[in-house]
């Protein structure tokens, strides 16, 4: 059964992907139906034909013999107006067989109709196999009521050939009358009709296959500038920009071609000159961060021996050496924040693996901001009902993914409730981060991940915040094939989920749900 279901799937995909074999399926398909139909006409006519030949043969030939033996017995009367029955039912039945020529006669008889009373009696005879079962009583009640015809019927002989009965009536003078009956054998006639049969069949399957062969010649002609522009496209897709399609000719194929080759020209030009672009703007980035810091530290040694010294300053200055203490932190961040996305950008980003339990970097993100969260009047719950074996994790990256989740929830969650779920499959361990703060709407959850990107850029965030925290979360995550989903509700919350895979599949399917409410143990 599995074998049949896999045969099946294997013919499904390749009728869903093969145009090539939809159309050679098709014309084959309508071209059985034509040539069955066609075949079956033919041969029905064909049939008929041959039959009714050979039965008007029949009939003439027993029409002719019947008349002869009725002229033969006509004569054959004496002066004294009598005759000698039996010499001339010999003499009948030599007749017979002298005048009968064609082919297939089985035999024939001479059967005296009943219900008669005559001077004389003439035995009624028959030639040696004569299948008397076959002449049927409704064959000889035509006979008796129409004497001036010869009547037949088809029958089917005791050898399980096709046959035919034809019968007449003749009078044997003071004898009264007889029925002359002839049975033919039409086994030739089946013979040539198989014959026929047999040909059609095999020229309706040479001209079906000849029509599947010539639309696969057809259909791949056709097809196969299009496959060739597929197969270029797919290269020029994996990123060989300068693959081209060889122009032949002036038809449709080349005009195919040339477009795909000024298509292609044009886009190779855009993405070079983006990737120009992109590549210079990630040199601008790292050289202005790297430029910025000398400065940067210069400036904080500066700050930080004002803030150290703020309890000498009046109010005013004290407040002021607070700021730039704090906006010189922000700064500093923001420095190397923009050097990790031009790294990343860049594709020199690498992780550093190393088995640890996703559970134990949740429990240490959590204690890392446990006072911002008092601070805030919330409170982080953990609930681990996985999660606790070790996986290969770049743990310095996965743990700025969490702290950033848990950065937001305090921030939004306007004092209620955090909580942090941690669970694991055989193939995926998924952290995720629930507020139930001020949410968002879906507009805003669809620029989540965007740059320098806020839901409101006039909230006062308590732990700092440069914009790019949730960009540089998503690309921890891809670096390590994983994926974040965010779900998220006006005035219900959101629900931050990074899952990751633990065999290398890639969309692992998360243990999580989102948001997670199925209840669970507390760690």
């Amino acid at each position: 059964m599995k074998f049949v279901l896999r045969i099946i799937r294997r013919v499904r995909t390749a009728w869903g992907e093969s145009l090539r074999l939809r159309m050679v399926a098709v014309s084959v398909g309508f071209s059985l139906v034509a040539v069955v139909l066609i075949g079956w006409l033919l041969s029905f006519t064909i049939q008929q034909n041959l039959f009714e030949t050979r039965r008007l043969e029949i009939v003439s030939e027993t029409q002719a013999v019947s008349g002869t033996v009725q002229a033969q017995l006509d004569v054959a009367i004496d002066a004294q107006g009598s005759i000698d029955v039996e010499s001339a039912n010999g003499a009948v039945q030599a007749t017979i067989r002298a005048t009968t020529n064609s082919p297939g006669l089985v035999g024939f008889a001479i059967l005296r109709a009943p219900g008669q009373t005559t001077d004389q009696l003439m035995t009624s005879t028959s030639s040696v196999g004569f299948p008397i079962a076959v002449v049927s009583d409704g064959l000889k009640d035509a006979i008796h009521a129409d004497r001036g015809n010869v009547h037949y019927q088809s029958v089917e002989l005791p050898t399980g050939t096709p046959g035919i009965v034809t019968g007449a009536n003749i009078d044997v003078p003071t004898a009264g009358r007889y029925d002359l009956v002839l049975v033919y054998n039409l086994a030739d006639v089946e013979v040539n009709l198989t014959f026929v049969q047999s040909a059609l069949a095999a020229g309706g399957l040479f001209f079906v296959a000849i029509t599947g062969l010539i639309v696969w010649l057809v259909t791949t002609r056709s097809i196969e500038p299009i496959m060739t522009t597929a197969a270029t496209a797919e290269r020029f897709a994996d990123g060989h920009l300068e693959e081209r399609i060889a122009v032949e000719g002036g038809d449709v194929s080349a005009k195919l071609a040339l477009s795909f080759n000024r298509m292609a020209e044009s886009i190779s030009g855009q993405i070079n000159r983006l990737a120009t672009l992109s590549t210079l703007q990630q040199q601008f980035v790292s050289d202005v961060s790297h430029e910025l810091r000398t400065p940067l530290t210069t400036i904080k040694m500066a700050g930080n021996m004002l803030f150290a010294r703020r309890d000498t300053f009046d109010k005013d200055s004290a407040r002021a050496a607070e700021l730039l203490n704090r906006q010189i932190a922000t700064f500093e961040e923001l420095l190397a924040e923009l050097l990790e996305l031009s790294r990343y950008d860049a594709g020199e980003a690498q992780l550093e693996l190393e088995p640890v339990a996703p559970a134990t970097i949740a429990q240490s993100c959590i204690d890392q901001v446990a006072s911002l969260a008092t601070e805030r009047g919330s409170t982080i719950t953990l609930h681990a009902p996985g999660g606790h074996s070790p996986t290969p994790l770049d743990a310095r990256r996965i743990r700025r993914i969490v702290l950033n989740f848990l950065t937001n929830a305090i921030d939004h969650g306007e004092g209620k409730p955090i909580e942090v779920w941690v669970d694991s499959t055989s193939s995926a361990v998924a952290i995720a981060v629930r507020d139930y703060g001020v949410g968002m709407s879906p507009t805003e959850t669809a620029r989540v991940f965007d740059r320098f990107w806020r839901a409101d850029p006039s909230r006062q965030r308590q732990s700092g915040g440069t914009g790019l925290g949730m960009a540089i979360a998503l690309g921890y995550a891809t670096l390590h094939d994983g994926v974040i989903d965010v779900w998220a509700e006006p005035g219900d919350g959101a629900c931050f989920r990074l899952t990751l895979p633990r065999d290398g599949t890639l969309e692992p399917i998360s243990p999580l749900g989102l948001p997670p409410v199925t209840g669970v143990d507390d760690a």
